[in-house]
């Protein structure tokens, strides 16, 4: 699943009315050390084109927006699994939806849904708190209640792949359990850092609303590939957003400057963000040229210039 760019955060659901049925839930919030997770009554949904847009309240009011009334989630909004286009005996309780504040401008939309297998569905799932992406979530019918008409919700979700879903967990927990995953993911395998060179170069890892956020330094995509693949597989663990910097492209992005700017016979070596540059150069400028290029680039951390200067030698000669 593509991570949406933009700050992420939980809109818990609670029971608008009679005590809470479900094990420590809502979650405490704690405003201080983020993110800004809100508890609501319902939760309201307005489709557009860039998917559905989210306001958490406890008014229950349609509030249309454009004209359009919106979709209303509560405590009491429950979603079938379907297997092969056909509902199971299985029904799933929603506890929340997960957001993002697309792009940090203002308006949220919803990536996941939080729900709970409801007891009497009779297939064995478990019955803790699951995380689902909303892309899973289908509109199958109105069904009529009186005056007024309420939808039924289904998830594109058989009970085996509901079972494979995350498990909904603090981020404290999950942020424990990614740092195990990438400590045995680096140590185990030699031809990637020890976990004492990933501390070195400062690889840090960051949990929010359930994404963990890899930031830091490794020396090729594969050591990406590989933590970003243990990271997936660790419980609670929802998307992984990279932010790491390559130095197999930090090398790439050097020679193509340099090309840029028609330098050539300069050959390009990267060892922790150190650049060093080795070669030939037909003058002075042309040396320190390439020399103020390599520094420009971010991620670089210093640059050792070799460069041989041809007119110099000739001189010499």
């Amino acid at each position: 699943m593509q991570v949406m760019s933009g700050p992420v955060r939980y809109f818990y659901l609670r029971n608008a009315r009679g005590p809470e049925d479900v094990h420590n839930w809502p979650p405490a919030i704690k405003p201080l050390e983020g993110p800004d997770n809100k508890v609501f009554t319902i939760v309201r949904l307005y489709a557009d084109a860039a998917g559905w847009r989210a306001e958490g309240g406890d008014d229950a009011g349609n509030q249309p927006l454009d004209g359009v009334p919106p979709l209303v989630l509560t405590r009491r909004t429950v979603l079938g699994l379907l297997q092969e286009g056909k509902r199971t005996r299985a029904d799933v309780g929603l506890l929340g939806v997960r957001v993002v504040n697309l792009n940090a401008k203002g308006v949220e939309y919803v990536t996941h849904l939080v729900v709970h297998a409801l007891s009497g569905s009779g297939t064995g799932i478990s019955r803790a708190p699951m995380v689902v992406p909303i892309e899973a979530m289908v509109l199958s019918e109105y069904l009529e209640h009186g005056s007024h008409a309420e939808a039924q919700l289904d998830l594109r979700l058989s009970p085996t792949e509901y079972a494979s879903m995350p498990a909904f967990l603090p981020d404290d927990i999950i942020l424990r359990g990614a740092r195990q995953a990438i400590n045995e993911t680096f140590q185990s395998t030699a031809r990637f850092y020890t976990y004492a060179n990933i501390a070195k170069h400062g690889i840090s890892l960051e949990v929010e609303a359930g994404r963990v956020s890899l930031h830091g330094r490794v020396d090729l995509d594969t050591a990406g590939e590989q933590a970003r693949a243990a990271l997936l597989a660790t419980p609670g663990v929802v998307e992984v957003a990279d932010h790491l910097l390559y130095l197999e492209d930090l090398k790439d992005q050097v020679e193509h400057a340099l090309d840029a700017k028609g330098i050539e016979n300069v050959a390009v070596l990267v060892e922790h963000a150190l650049v060093v540059l080795r070669g030939e150069a037909p003058d002075s400028k042309t040396r320190y040229q390439a020399e103020d290029i390599a520094r420009g680039i971010p991620g670089v951390r210093g640059v050792v210039n070799d460069i041989v200067v041809t007119s110099l030698q000739a001189a010499e000669k």
